[in-house]
């Protein structure tokens, strides 16, 4: 049995306007919208993210995110509010504990496994990716069962739950919300330095161009960051019940399950697939008008990576684990710290920030490591390959991709088309 407050429009609506947030970014900038490495960018390179021209997106990207969440507030005041506790229903309330339990999961393993539920659930399995299939097996799988075991009836309840009268301590206060906003003002600022920025006058032909592309990416990434804000309110995968109605497995069985969140990933997923077909090499219907490159950039960036290794599979079982536990992952915590929630801003990111740090800890052992092994057997150490495709994926990097080694796609040409040498691509 299905719960009365499962809402299948709402649902589908918000997904097909993060869906649509996908498919801007492809399409303009040839980016993946992802949550998870857009964020974690802050901390592994946060000089080049808050000052190179390649990341003016991201900038602009979080700022209009941040302005569009604090409107639609405004007009709703009510979007971000449970219905279960308006209306007296149970509901979990995560404890502090598993506010940073859960963050720190998140953060190591997002970032380990190179993705979320945007960046492999609505666009990696969008093209078709089994590594992406495999992740949101792996993610969904340890999240069911992480919420499931923290459910009131378990021995983990008290230390990851608290009880729903708690409920007003988590919510925003002057102190939080004038934060969010200087953190916001900050990175527009950093934005509006980084559009008005000139190149050097001694700048060559091709550094000024690039400079030029680099701004070109702002405007399609505003109109992507009001879909994604949109549409995760809307969504309502800002509300604990509506992730945890669908995560514990009781609710089969007393009539509560909320498959809302099934309604999320399918409305996102069935734009963001339509948009791969118009991205050649990635177009599994035949589509003669399907883009050799974005419609303001040279190329795509999109991940090459098809390993299905042990990061891949512990880190996302572990983004299950920290998802099932805080019931966040990072689109609707991204939400929640703009509109000041107390222990989403003061200690889920902040986990969230150190989970990331220690997963590039690992990655960068993990590669000397290698490197040592291959000295000793006398072999020239291979280069490492999927940090950098999550890096493409994840910060937008432009870079060029072999079509031919794309999941999910038929074989094609080199992503620096022929209509880019022929001044059709910007």
């Amino acid at each position: 049995m299905v719960s009365e407050y499962f809402s299948p429009l709402t649902g589908s609506v918000g997904g097909l306007l993060i869906g649509l947030s996908a498919a801007t970014l492809l399409i303009f900038n040839g980016d993946i919208l992802g949550a998870s490495g857009l964020m974690g960018s802050f901390v592994v390179s946060p000089k080049k993210t808050l000052t190179d021209p390649s990341s003016l997106w991201k900038l602009a990207f979080l700022a209009v995110f941040y302005l569009v969440v604090k409107l639609y507030v405004l007009i709703d005041p009510e979007a971000l509010t449970d219905p279960h506790l308006a209306d007296g229903v149970y509901t979990p309330v995560v404890s502090p504990v598993g506010f940073v339990i859960g963050g720190l999961l998140v953060g190591f393993g997002t970032r380990l496994g190179n993705g979320c539920t945007t960046g492999h659930g609505i666009c990696g399995m969008a093209r078709l990716s089994k590594r992406s299939f495999v992740g949101v097996v792996c993610f969904m799988g340890t999240g069911i069962l992480s919420a499931s075991l923290c459910s009131d009836k378990s021995p983990l309840y008290p230390h990851f739950r608290d009880s729903p009268e708690s409920v007003s301590k988590y919510l925003p206060t002057t102190a939080t919300v004038a934060a969010s906003a200087v953190i916001a003002s900050l990175i527009a600022l950093a934005a509006l330095v980084g559009l008005l920025k000139k190149a050097p006058k001694e700048a060559s032909d091709e550094d000024q161009d690039e400079l030029r592309s680099d701004k070109r990416k702002a405007a399609p990434s505003i109109l992507a960051a009001s879909f994604f804000a949109v549409g995760l309110i809307l969504s309502q995968m800002t509300i604990a019940s509506k992730i945890y109605g669908f995560l514990d497995m009781r609710g089969f069985a007393n009539g509560s399950w909320d498959p809302t969140l099934a309604c999320v990933m399918a409305g996102g997923l069935t734009v963001s697939f339509a948009a791969y077909q118009f991205v050649k090499g990635y177009n599994v219907i035949r589509n003669s008008r399907a883009l050799e490159c974005p419609l303001t950039q040279k190329e795509f960036s999109v991940p090459t990576n098809k390993a299905i290794d042990t990061n891949l599979v512990v880190g996302e079982l572990l983004f299950g684990l920290g998802w099932g536990v805080a019931g966040l992952c990072p689109g609707p915590a991204m939400v929640l710290a703009c509109a000041g929630y107390q222990n989403v801003l003061l200690r889920w990111w902040p986990m969230f920030f150190v989970g990331v740090i220690l997963a590039e800890v690992v990655k960068k052992l993990q590669v000397q490591l290698k490197e040592r092994r291959n000295k000793e057997v006398g072999d020239d150490p291979e280069p490492e390959k999927e940090s950098e495709a999550f890096d493409i994926a994840e910060t937008g990097e432009t870079k060029q991709v072999d079509l031919s080694d794309r999941s999910g796609g038929t074989a094609g040409d080199n992503t620096f088309c022929d209509n880019a040498r022929q001044g059709a691509c910007v």
